[in-house]
């Protein structure tokens, strides 16, 4: 792994947005994060890179949101997420990247525009729905295996609850910890992972904690409504990049 121009401003970026995202600010931000370590490194190589960073980062934010979540959904929406997992482990040499990020993209974009032309009834929690978590819960599962890129799915779930800001920050990352923990022996058996890309990890861990910690001021000081309202851009303004990129 050469450190150059290059790498500062593609690598960096992307693990620090990560980071930012593990702490519940933002989860979709992190889906331009893979497009741009595949500048300097090819796909597999990148999401083996990744996922050490992942689950570490996953770790610090358990501790952080330990007593905040919502047990009942993440009961539904774990199982099968790891359907999905296994489904995107034996599918994954089939699909391409492109094809999957405009899966993603097309989701979050219909998503997010729903939500911004119907804002105003959306201050309503949606009830939960048993369907609908298992569908995106697999969708998540799946995409995230395939281009750690499970944010969108997940939030089209967990958003409409209208669910405590923590509460839902922590449902959100004990969720991506179960996932995560779930891709790690697949990525090995599919020999994804080596001791190089362990290495290259090792070095970049330091970036994805202080975007943990970045991530964590902010969402101190965001007023609850503005919390979603954020949330809810960041996903609109990552699928609209995603569903430009690929035409």
């Amino acid at each position: 792994m050469e450190i150059n121009l290059l790498f500062l401003i593609s690598v960096v970026p992307a693990i620090i947005l990560y980071g930012i995202a593990k702490s519940g600010l933002g989860g979709s931000i992190s889906l331009i994060s893979v497009p741009l370590m595949t500048v300097v490194m090819p796909l597999n190589q990148a999401l083996a890179v990744i996922l050490p960073i992942l689950i570490f980062s996953d770790i610090i934010a358990v501790y952080r949101f330990r007593r905040e979540f919502d047990f009942s959904t993440l009961k539904l929406i774990v199982p099968f997420a790891a359907l999905g997992i296994i489904i995107g482990s034996f599918t994954f040499k089939y699909f391409s990247e492109d094809l999957l990020k405009l899966i993603v993209g097309i989701m979050g974009f219909l998503f997010a525009g729903h939500y911004f032309l119907f804002k105003k009834e959306k201050k309503i929690p949606a009830k939960k729905n048993f369907l609908k978590g298992a569908i995106f819960s697999s969708i998540a599962g799946f995409s995230s295996f395939c281009v750690h890129a499970g944010g969108t799915p997940t939030s089209i779930y967990l958003l409409p609850l209208r669910l405590k800001k923590e509460i839902y920050v922590g449902t959100r990352i004990i969720f991506f910890t179960f996932v995560n923990l779930i891709k790690l022996p697949l990525y090995i058996y599919l020999s994804m992972m080596n001791f190089d890309t362990l290495y290259q990890s090792a070095l970049l861990l330091p970036l994805a904690i202080t975007g943990i910690f970045i991530g964590y001021k902010l969402l101190k000081i965001i007023d609850e409504n503005l919390f979603y309202n954020i949330i809810y851009a960041l996903i609109l303004v990552s699928s609209t990049k995603l569903l430009i990129d690929f035409v």
